[in-house]
C-alpha cells in the first residue's frame, strides 16, 4: 500500500559549524519508516549554504525544496530502499549479534572476581588457611576490585589501536590478575590481583560498549548494552558455585584457564566498519558493510561513516555539564539515587552472603548462598527486561517500601533468632525477598534514568560518574558492614540498612519527578560549539 509521511525536523546550526565546510553536502542519518510489514528507508542528503535551518518539512516525495525565513535555499533529497528479504535480515542480525555475545564474555573473569569473597573468606579466615588474613581485612581485599575498577573507568575511552584490541588488552589484564592470584603467597598479591583486575575490566567495559555501538543497528545495541552486566552476574554464580567445589588454588587456575581461552576467541572477532575506516582500509570497511547492510548502498554508508569521523562527537565533560543548570538537579537525583541504591546493603550481602547466613545459624550455609545468588540473577534480569515498562518512580518507590520492610524483617529475624524459635529457613527467606525486591528497582532503576534524564551529549560523561560512584558506594558500605558486623552484632548492620532504605522512600517521593526531565539546548547554549542538530 501507499504511505504518505510527514515528519517535521528541527535543525540548530551554529555559525561556525563543522557541516558548513564539509564540501557543502552532508549525510546526516538514515530513518526506517515502518508501514505494516513493508519497511522504507529514506536516506538524507542536506546542502548547506551560509546561515541556519530553522524547521524543515519533508515527505516521501522525490524532491522538496525549502526555504527557511532568510530566503537560503536547501534540498533534501530522498530516495526509496528495497525491502531486504527476511532470510537476509536475519544473517545480518547474526553478524551483528554473535561478534558482539562472544565479546561480552570478557565480563566473567571480573564477574568471578566479584564473588570471589563469599565462599573464599570462610577459608582464608579459617586456621588451616593458605593465607592468613584478618576480618578487618576483608572489607579492603574486596574493596580494591572497585578501586581498580573506577580507575579503568576513567581511561575508558582511550583507544589507540581500536575497540578490539582494547577488549584484548583488558583481557590479559585479567588473565595477570588471576595468575597472581594462582601465586598468591600473602595479602599484598590478593590486593594486586584484585585491583588489576577491576582495572583492566573497567578498561575493556567502555570498549566494549564502544564496540557493540560501532558494529549494531541502534535498537540491537540498545539490547545488547543491556546485557552486559548480566555476563558480569553470571560471572557471580559461577564464583559461588565454583568455591563450594574447588580449594583456593584449583579455582583461580580454572578461571585462569577460562581466561585464556577468552582471549584467544577474542582474536577471531572483527573490527567494526568504522574502525577499519578509521584506520585507512577501505576495502575492508566495504566488506563489512556488505556483511552487516545487505540492503544497504555502500557509496551512501561510506559516506555517513567518514562524516561521522569527520564531526566526532562533542560530548560534555563534567564541568560543562554541571555549568547548565538544568542539568544539575537531575545529576544530584542520579548520584544520590546511586547512593541509597548502595547503603541499602546489597554489595555487603553479596561480598557477605555465605558468612551472613552461616551467622543466623542456617543449615547448608554454602548451598543456600548459591541459591541467594541465583536468585539475585534472575530478579536483576526481571527488573531490566520486565520492570523497566512501568514509570521509573512508582517502581523506586514499590522496590524501596519493599526493601524497608524487608529489612526490618532482617532486623527481628537476626535479633529474635527465628530459625530457632519458628522455622530454620527463616533468614534465607527473609534474605531472598530482600535481594529481590532491591533488584528489580533500586539496583536497576537509577542506571536506566540516565537516558531519560540526560541530552546524548551528556550521557557518556554522566554514566561514567555513575559508575564510580556505584564503584566507591560499594567500597564504603562494605567496609561498614564489616565493622557493624565483627565489632557488634549482624543485626545492627541491617538496622542500618533499613533505616536508610526508609530515607531514600521520602527522598524518591519529594525529588524523583513522575515524568523525565526534559532538556533542550537554546541557540545561546550552542553558540561557539560546533553543532546541535535534533529531530
Amino acid at each position: 500500500r501507499t504511505v504518505t509521511t510527514l515528519l517535521i525536523c528541527s535543525f540548530s546550526v551554529s555559525g561556525s559549524s563543522v557541516l558548513q565546510s564539509a564540501h557543502q553536502k552532508c549525510v546526516l542519518d538514515t530513518f526506517d519508516l515502518g508501514s505494516g510489514a513493508r519497511i522504507n528507508r529514506v536516506r538524507l542528503c542536506l546542502d548547506i549554504n551560509k546561515g541556519a535551518i530553522k524547521r524543515a518539512a519533508m515527505s516521501t516525495k522525490n524532491n522538496v525544496i525549502i526555504k527557511d525565513g532568510t530566503a537560503i535555499e536547501s534540498a533534501l533529497l530522498f530516495e526509496r530502499g528495497e525491502e531486504m528479504p527476511p532470510e537476509r535480515r536475519l544473517r545480518s542480525w547474526m553478524m551483528q549479534i554473535f561478534p558482539s555475545v562472544f565479546a561480552s564474555l570478557i565480563c566473567l573473569p571480573f564477574g568471578i572476581m566479584l564473588g570471589w569473597p563469599s565462599p573464599t573468606y570462610p577459608k582464608l579466615l579459617a586456621l588451616t588457611s593458605p593465607i592468613p588474613i584478618s576480618m578487618d581485612q576483608t572489607a579492603m581485599v574486596a574493596g580494591f576490585l572497585m578501586i581498580g575498577n573506577i580507575f579503568g573507568t576513567l581511561i575508558s575511552d582511550g583507544s589507540f589501536f581500536g575497540t578490539k584490541y582494547g577488549i584484548i588488552l583488558g583481557l590479559c589484564g585479567m588473565l595477570v590478575g588471576w595468575i597472581l592470584m594462582w601465586f598468591a603467597a600473602d595479602i599484598y598479591y590478593l590486593l594486586s590481583s584484585r585491583i588489576i583486575i577491576g582495572l583492566s575490566f573497567g578498561y575493556a567495559a567502555g570498549q566494549l560498549k564502544i564496540y557493540i555501538k560501532e558494529l549494531c543497528e541502534p535498537q540491537l545495541a540498545q539490547v545488547l548494552s543491556k546485557c552486559i552486566n548480566f555476563y558480569a552476574l553470571f560471572g557471580v554464580v559461577i564464583a559461588y558455585i565454583l568455591g563450594y567445589f574447588l580449594s583456593f588454588t584449583t579455582f583461580s587456575l580454572a578461571v585462569m584457564i577460562l581466561t585464556a581461552v577468552l582471549i584467544a576467541i577474542s582474536l577471531f572477532l572483527p573490527h567494526s566498519a568504522r574502525e577499519y575506516l578509521r584506520f585507512g582500509k577501505t576495502k575492508e570497511a566495504e566488506t563489512m558493510i556488505k556483511y552487516l547492510k545487505s540492503d544497504a548502498k555502500i557509496d551512501f554508508e561510506m559516506q555517513k561513516l567518514n562524516l561521522d569521523l569527520m564531526l566526532k562527537a562533542d560530548n560534555f565533560s563534567i564541568f560543562q555539564m554541571l555549568r547548565k543548570e538544568k542539568l544539575r538537579k537531575p545529576f544530584a537525583v542520579v548520584v544520590l539515587l546511586t547512593f541509597f541504591q548502595q547503603f541499602t546493603g546489597a554489595p555487603a550481602t553479596v561480598v557477605y552472603a555465605q558468612m551472613t547466613l552461616r551467622a543466623t545459624q542456617l543449615p547448608y550455609a554454602e548451598l543456600c548462598a548459591i541459591g541467594y545468588i541465583v536468585l539475585f540473577f534472575i530478579s536483576n534480569l526481571i527488573g531490566v527486561f520486565y520492570c523497566s515498562k512501568f514509570n521509573r518512580k512508582y517502581c523506586l518507590l514499590f522496590s524501596n517500601i519493599a526493601v524497608s520492610a524487608t529489612l526490618v524483617l532482617n532486623v527481628c529475624t537476626i535479633y529474635y533468632d527465628f530459625n530457632r524459635t519458628y522455622w530454620k529457613y527463616t533468614s534465607l527467606v527473609s534474605l531472598c525477598l530482600y535481594i529481590f525486591f532491591h533488584s528489580i528497582g533500586l539496583a536497576v532503576v537509577p542506571t536506566m534514568l540516565i537516558p531519560d534524564y540526560f541530552p546524548a551529549r551528556a550521557r557518556n560523561v554522566v554514566s561514567k560518574v555513575q559508575i564510580m560512584c556505584f564503584s566507591a558506594f560499594a567500597i564504603i558500605i562494605t567496609k561498614i558492614f564489616q565493622v557493624l558486623y565483627h565489632n557488634y552484632s549482624l543485626y545492627v548492620a541491617f538496622l542500618l540498612f533499613s533505616c536508610i532504605s526508609i530515607v531514600s522512600a521520602f527522598f524518591i517521593v519529594a525529588f524523583v519527578p513522575y515524568k523525565p526531565f526534559v532538556y533542550v539546548e537554546s541557540n545561546n547554549n550552542i553558540k561557539n560549539e560546533k553543532e546541535a542538530i535534533s529531530l
